[in-house]
């Protein structure tokens, strides 16, 4: 049995939860919460720069300084952390009177505020770290704040709303409130001031913005709109100031309010089955002003404002979109030309493609399905994309070489139900694949043949080469054999069947397994198929008269995904468990078993031979694997033979009585029997009558060393000293450590009363023994003494 190694790269969700994402003023930095710990991320170097852990309850909001210096995190249990972002530290705790869900940081990155389930609005200043104001007002939670505030002036002030509909305005430097509406009736979600702090805007989910003059609190106008604000503010573009609004439609409207008409806005979504909304509009103020959007799914994305604004209702593109996580992954696919790109179905509608190499927070959106995606497969060249989904059509999308984009070339119409797989030819494509083949809910599998379509728009095809009643229940999986002659199938019915391609007859029916079977796949290099089930099982079936050549087992849950490797050597399979397992095909034993997922794993995608691969979890957790195992081979052979050569330096230092250097190495090498030879040995010969151990520079040696081999050498003394032929040397080692090290820095060392702990009551149980023998040889002085009395 050949042991494998892999090296793993872990792509981990950044964000999820209803908190906010914050950003810094030239959108470098963004903070976004994962439940309840925090990521900063870098967004020109696509990094991660932190990754705060929580305190065990969810982020409700947080806030970055426009410096990009400090960020400010507010938790369900009410505690205020501040963190220095640049020393990677907190610096300030403080408990809130109430949880907050809105925060604000003024432009100058002097003031954080925070909006309190109260209704209070809590002011902070960053550099002193302390509370400035403590605004009381407001019946119920506030869900909107806004700062306005320039060094160079006393215009300092804040604005809020709450869930009613009331909205204030808070002057810092008169300490009160100088204005409040009511003209809302529903929860307010965007206040802001303009550049010059001259207007005001309020918006709320009762679908209606309110523009003020700030300087006397006048209303301007009442402009009412067709779907509720979620956010909303002014903008600057070619020197004119626009209104923003987004909310409950997914789309960024740019108002004139002076004519009140609609300037600009982005492309609305398909509609769909997934309603998205705008959660949050998040103005940057480096040079000019600009936008990012954050969505209700934890997308964002960023708007390009530089385009030509002169055609009537301008359409704004969106320049970057950031997945903030991927929710759960049904299915995953290497595409392009290169198999460096990643294709995801995911509980959304759109087809998903990121490179996770280059930019793996990064993703393109590809629009088409209403409905959520169940599967994917892809051609041999990378180049062609199939997916099914629950809107019960399939698509096939196209490489284009030119925009480095896919577009979709076909849609494929028919089946009753949702279509849960999916398969392309498995030979290499001259212009276009031939055919599709498709299985769906309603229990068929259908043969498509593709068109070649040479308009822009794809093309619809409606009519199936031939349909067939595949299995009695859900079909979960379709593989075509690699020279395109065969169709393989696995269904919920306990079942996998192999059909003839051209005419759709059944050829076999694989029969064994004890519960559904979820994934199929062919052997590339023998007549061989494998299967995956939820009797924590994968089997392998020969071809030509369909018997189970061998069974493999070791999941604890039901395997999910499953597949072939280093031309048949392997077989890989991806489980319920969260545990992905490498089996040799000849002997049918485990080689390793690969641990990094917490959920269970749906999607498995394979590279090539399968030198790598990736996993994906329920919780969006994304895994590249990299076979390394001549490394791991050639470091493990080296570290073995860097061993024996210590190993021969330490008999050499032992016979040549050099205890300093034999006592370091035999700690080095983690050896705990050589060791305390080495020990034992030193005492025996007793170099220096005055030594505990003896050896003086022994002992001043082990006053010098570092807390982690301190560590350790408890840890062997903890060992010795529960057996009563070791505990001396431990008790002499003790006596040493307490003679030459700083005991107060010996405390602060993390982990060493665990050993400590562990150390006492065994010393307590050897001093009662001693002190028992000490007083048993008392009494036989005692009797040796009456005897000498009789004898006389």
């Amino acid at each position: 049995m050949s042991e494998r190694s892999y090296k793993k790269t872990n792509i981990e969700p950044f964000y999820v939860g209803s908190a906010n994402a914050s950003f810094s003023a030239d959108a470098s930095l963004q903070a976004t919460a994962v439940l309840e710990d925090v990521v900063v991320i870098n967004r020109i170097t696509n990094s991660v720069v932190h990754t705060i852990q929580g305190d065990g309850s969810d982020v409700t909001t947080l806030r970055i300084s426009p410096d990009g210096t400090k960020l400010a995190i507010v938790y369900l249990s009410q505690q205020l952390k501040l963190f220095d972002i640049e020393k990677g530290e907190f610096y300030k705790s403080y408990k809130l009177s109430a949880t907050a869900y809105m925060s604000a940081c003024d432009k100058t990155s002097s003031l954080f505020a925070f909006g309190l389930t109260d209704g209070s609005v809590v002011v902070w200043d960053i550099e002193g770290s302390f509370i400035t104001h403590n605004f009381k007002g407001h019946g119920s939670t506030i869900s909107a704040l806004s700062f306005y505030g320039d060094f160079n002036s006393k215009n300092w002030k804040i604005a809020s709303g709450d869930i009613m509909g009331t909205m204030k305005i808070w002057d810092l430097v008169k300490r009160k409130c100088v204005f409040t509406s009511k003209e809302h009736n529903a929860a307010v979600r965007g206040v802001n001031f303009d550049k010059s702090g001259e207007l005001f805007v309020s918006g709320g989910r009762d679908n209606l913005l309110m523009l003020y003059n700030a300087k006397n609190w006048k209303e301007i106008k009442s402009i009412p709109l067709e779907s509720s604000v979620e956010s909303t503010g002014f903008i600057e573009i070619e020197g004119n100031t626009y209104l923003y609004t987004g909310g409950e439609n997914c789309v960024l409207y740019i108002w004139d309010f002076k004519s009140e008409s609609l300037f600009a806005k982005t492309k609305a979504p398909l509609e769909t089955t997934e309603e998205l909304s705008i959660s949050e509009v998040v103005p940057l103020y480096e040079d000019a002003e600009k936008l990012l959007l954050v969505l209700s799914d934890q997308s964002i994305l960023d708007i390009d404002f530089s385009i030509d604004f002169s055609e009537n209702t301008t359409i704004i593109p969106v320049s970057r979109i950031m997945a903030g996580n991927h929710g759960t992954i049904a299915d995953l696919k290497y595409v392009g030309p290169n198999k460096d790109l990643i294709a995801l179905a995911t509980n959304s509608p759109a087809l998903r493609i990121v490179d996770l190499y280059n930019t793996p927070f990064d993703m393109d959106l590809y629009e088409g399905h209403t409905d959520l995606l169940n599967m994917l497969d892809v051609s041999v060249d990378g180049k062609w994309l199939a997916t099914a989904s629950k809107d019960n059509t399939a698509r096939l999308w196209k490489y284009d070489d030119d925009t480095e984009k896919f577009i979709c070339y076909a849609v494929f119409e028919g089946h009753a139900a949702s279509v849960t797989a999916v398969g392309l030819p498995q030979t290499p494509i001259d212009t276009y694949p031939k055919f599709l083949i498709t299985a769906s809910e309603d229990l068929t599998i259908k043969k498509w043949s593709i068109p070649k379509s040479q308009s822009e728009t794809p093309a619809v095809v409606k009519v199936s080469d031939y349909t067939r009643k595949a299995h009695d229940k859900m079909i979960h999986a379709i593989n075509i054999s690699p020279n395109n002659d065969f169709i393989a199938t696995a269904s919920h019915d306990k079942t996998a069947k192999i059909w003839d391609l051209q005419n759709g007859e059944t050829l076999h029916i694989l029969r064994g397994h004890k519960r559904a079977v979820y994934d199929i796949s062919f052997c590339h290099y023998d007549r061989l198929i494998v299967t995956a089930s939820g009797d924590q099982t994968a089997r392998v079936w020969n071809l030509e008269d369909a018997s189970c050549v061998r069974s493999f087992e070791g999941s604890s849950n039901a395997v999910q995904r499953v597949a072939f490797l280093s031309k048949n050597q392997y077989i890989i399979g991806a489980g319920a468990d969260g545990l992905i397992k490498i089996w040799e095909v000849s002997t049918g034993e485990c080689v390793n078993t690969l641990d990094n997922h917490d959920n269970r794993i749906w999607a498995l995608g394979i590279k090539d031979n399968g030198d790598e691969f990736i996993s994906a979890d329920a919780d969006a957790a994304i895994t590249i694997w990299q076979d390394n195992t001549s490394e791991a081979n050639a470091e493990k052979e080296l570290a073995r033979k860097v061993e024996i050569e210590k190993d021969q330096e330490l008999r050499n230092c032992i016979a040549h009585g050099n205890w300093v250097e034999a006592f370091m190495l035999a700690l080095d090498l983690n050896h705990p029997m050589r060791l305390y030879n080495v020990l034992k040995e030193c005492i025996a010969q007793n170099k220096d009558s005055d030594s505990t151990i003896g050896s003086l520079e022994l002992e001043e040696l082990i006053g010098t060393l570092e807390d982690d081999k301190i560590l350790l050498l408890f840890k062997r003394i903890r060992d010795w000293n529960t057996n009563a032929r070791f505990f001396e040397v431990s008790q002499k080692v003790i006596r040493v450590i307490l003679d030459q090290c700083d005991l107060e820095k010996l405390y602060q060392i993390k982990g060493i009363m665990q050993y400590i702990d562990a150390i006492i009551p065994y010393s307590e149980r050897h001093y009662n023994r001693f002190d028992g023998l000490i007083e048993q040889s008392y009494i036989l002085d005692y009797v040796s003494r009456k005897m000498d009395d009789l004898s006389a």
